[in-house]
């Protein structure tokens, strides 16, 4: 139904599944997409987000990762199984940052997050996920996308979010906090897509399932990556959308020579 309004203001127009997600980000900090993977594709999401944490406990050891608040923490999943940069891309997910962050971004992580039952997560306090970064911006600079492998619930342990603090520079108040905190509920399957700057948590799995989310950040390409993808993948085939996307044309250039024979390479194929 078409709202009525009066007064000298313009009204954001919402004519698709885009603009809506877009809007939504905007405003409360937050939208969640549905629907992006079938049941079988959830079954080999699950097999490989196990398999490659169980790669790194064992190359780092179990005790060491639990000393660094590190258990159930898949990081740079790119490296251990290239199909994760199949989730990076989706072009459901990616169609909304672009919007948001225009067509030139950057994949700064990937980490898969394992939240098991009747256990607290390291990610269970509030933060940001560009931490420290205290203050408030007209355009974001970075756009989560975490994927709902599993169900996302209160019982689950789903991220708490508080909506709208994307527009504060400071954490309100515990009585705040506690007034407005909400969960994002997602069924499996699904992305909760969000503003980098929005307050959010991990909840606490009251469940029998184990809950894995693969968290992804992307970022315009003036903030340095989480990981140096171009520099640990070296130099593999791959299209030139994903390159651009892990960061292989916003590498830092060693001296001025360096950086002139990327121009001259830029100039001769544009």
């Amino acid at each position: 139904m078409k709202e009525n309004f009066y007064g000298a203001f313009q009204q954001t127009v919402v004519d698709n599944e885009i603009a809506r997600h877009v809007e939504d980000i905007s405003i409360k900090g937050f939208t969640i997409i549905r629907n992006l993977f079938s049941l079988e594709e959830l079954f080999v999401w699950r097999r490989k987000i196990d398999d490659a944490y169980e790669k790194q406990e064992r190359e780092y050891g179990r005790d060491a990762l639990a000393e660094i608040q590190e258990l159930d923490v898949c990081r740079a999943l790119p490296l251990y199984d290239f199909d994760f940069i199949n989730l990076a891309a989706h072009p459901r997910v990616l169609s909304v940052v672009s919007k948001i962050l225009g067509e030139w971004f950057i994949l700064n992580l990937q980490n898969a997050i394992i939240n098991r039952p009747g256990t607290d997560h390291h990610q269970s306090s509030w933060h940001r996920d560009l931490p420290y970064q205290n203050y408030v911006i007209t355009r974001p600079l970075a756009i989560n996308a975490l994927f709902a492998i599993d169900e996302f619930s209160p019982e689950t342990g789903g991220t708490h979010v508080v909506p709208f603090t994307h527009k504060t520079e400071v954490l309100p108040s515990d009585a705040y906090i506690e007034g407005n905190r909400i969960v994002a509920s997602a069924p499996a399957g699904s992305a909760i897509v969000f503003d980098s700057m929005l307050f959010h948590r991990a909840g606490s799995n009251r469940s029998k399932i184990i809950r894995r989310a693969v968290n992804h950040l992307y970022t315009t390409p003036i903030l340095k990556q989480q990981y140096d993808f171009p520099r640990s993948l070296g130099n593999r085939p791959m299209d030139p959308v994903i390159a651009r996307l892990l960061g292989y044309t916003s590498q830092v250039p060693m001296d001025d020579k360096v950086w002139r024979q990327a121009r001259a390479e830029k100039l001769r194929t544009t």
